[in-house]
């Protein structure tokens, strides 16, 4: 952020975070969570949500230097890997007050734990994973957007033009339309319609194929494809992501196979991985391989049981304002919503109720962590495969070609 960054501009976008995304009910409390560098982003934030009614707004400031001196510097793997003991009590405040919450993204380095060894700092990222999915499962409404910096600017065009990255944003953010939040409405209707067709198809699986990848993941039965729209026990509904241009649905990890090729870089714990290939077998990952560390993916997929079975799969055509821009993000919230992807980790569906006892015999997949890896673009076709083995174009050269129920039929 640029200490000249156009205050209208920071009203408009936290505006629709606030109201869009998490959707901050009146008299409702706030929690924004953000590196030390996104401030003014956080300060805009709190201060149009105190505008829209909310009660307080609270910050808790993530800093990548004080991570890695605890990486780098703590005695032992355990003392390294370990949350500030008020982290787990600031979550449980927030889950038992119905808090919402809000996120910014948006690294400066490529590298920013550089030095640390890679066990400690899956260790510490998990365990904060494992506290933030506590408040997503608990059902509080929340958005996770972006905040773009020069750092991060200078890692996706060489310079530091962070006008150029807010300009971009601005773009996949509708904040160019007169009124932003009535074409996020549209935009949620056209997604609406997607899930709708995809769930009324009723695919045992979807097969993904182009490019070297040639993958298949089984749907679990009892999933629903569904966007990032969701509504929280007590009726507030909210956009859990902004942008967002995906459908997703949970598989039955049990049915997964085949080779997966990576379309983008992948951010996995401050680290940028290029040119992944996976193989499954069995509803496994079982061979890693990528042109630059493959190591950190290995160490990802050994943090628990689930972590190398899949827990999502998500489809994004070439109307995606993010694709549109052709620009690699080397960000995981923008990049997942420019192409296909799938998430290895924890499930992403809302629908499926947890059963700790069961749910891994029944193919619902869990574990602490949830990491998306896009395998989609103009080179990869997408097909439904019906229950008799049929295959039903869904997305081919980037364009939407499923057809209406009706015609399946």
């Amino acid at each position: 952020m640029t200490a000249g960054s156009d205050p209208e501009l920071l009203e408009r976008y936290a505006d629709v975070v606030l109201r869009c995304g998490a959707n901050v009910e009146q008299g409702q409390k706030v929690l924004l969570m953000g590196a030390v560098e996104h401030h003014e982003l956080l300060g805009t934030l709190a201060e149009r949500a105190y505008a829209h009614g909310a009660a307080v707004a609270y910050v808790h400031y993530f800093d990548d230097r004080i991570d890695r001196a605890q990486l780098v510097g703590a005695p032992d793997d355990e003392l390294a890997g370990r949350l500030a003991p008020w982290f787990a009590p600031m979550i449980d405040v927030a889950i038992a007050e119905r808090w919402a919450r809000v996120r910014t993204y948006g690294d400066s380095s490529d590298d920013p734990f550089s030095g640390a060894a890679m066990r400690r700092v899956s260790a510490l990222q998990s365990a904060q994973s494992e506290q933030i999915l506590r408040f997503v499962n608990a059902g509080n409404n929340w958005c996770v957007c972006a905040c773009p910096t020069r750092g991060w600017a200078a890692r996706v065009y060489g310079e530091p033009d962070v006008e150029r990255l807010w300009r971009g944003l601005s773009y996949m953010m509708r904040l160019d339309e007169p009124d932003p939040l009535a074409a996020w409405e549209a935009q949620r209707e056209k997604l609406a319609r997607r899930a709708a067709q995809l769930n009324e198809a009723a695919f045992s699986a979807v097969r993904f194929v182009g490019g070297g990848t040639d993958l298949t993941v089984a749907l679990h039965p009892e999933c629903a494809w569904q966007s990032a729209w969701q509504t929280t026990p007590w009726g507030i509904p909210y956009v859990c992501n902004l942008p967002t241009e995906e459908v997703f649905a949970s598989p039955d990890f049990r049915g997964v196979s085949g080779t997966a090729v990576a379309t983008r870089p992948i951010e996995i714990n401050g680290t940028l991985v290029e040119g992944l290939e996976l193989r499954f077998e069995a509803g496994r990952i079982v061979e890693v391989r990528a042109a630059a560390n493959a190591e950190t993916v290995r160490v990802q997929i050994e943090e628990d049981e689930g972590a190398a079975r899949l827990g999502e799969v998500a489809l994004v055509d070439g109307s995606s304002r993010v694709g549109r821009l052709g620009t690699v993000f080397k960000d995981t919230l923008l990049d997942e919503n420019a192409a296909c992807h799938i998430a290895w980790g924890d499930s992403a569906d809302d629908h499926l109720a947890e059963d700790p006892g069961q749910d891994i015999a029944r193919g619902v997949n869990r574990s602490r962590i949830h990491e998306d890896a896009m395998i989609g673009g103009p080179e990869v076709s997408v097909f439904g495969v019906t229950a008799g083995g049929d295959e039903v174009p869904v997305i081919v050269a980037d364009e939407w070609r499923l057809p209406d129920a009706e015609a399946l039929h």
